[in-house]
């Protein structure tokens, strides 16, 4: 799948320090890829040191990771964090 703007919540911050909830039925091998946040970069305004809380799934199994953002002309990839 692919990231859906309708399950990206802004919970609070500024650029660099902003803290996002997204849900997904993607699994985390596919959220971290590089990329898959690049247009949220226009949506929400995402930055280099802001933080997702993503829950994500594997085989109907939900999972809670924190990633943390870098931009990059216009592009984002993001770190998960273990």
């Amino acid at each position: 799948m692919s990231y859906d703007a309708s399950t990206m919540r802004l919970m609070g911050g500024v650029p660099g320090q902003q803290l996002f909830l997204y849900r997904t039925a993607d699994a985390i091998a596919d959220v971290d890829d590089a990329g898959y946040f690049d247009a949220a970069v226009d949506e929400y305004n995402l930055s280099t040191g802001d933080l997702v809380l993503a829950v994500t799934s594997f085989g109907g199994v939900q999972a809670l990771d924190a990633l943390v953002v870098g931009v990059s002309a216009g592009q984002a990839s993001v770190t998960l964090l273990a």
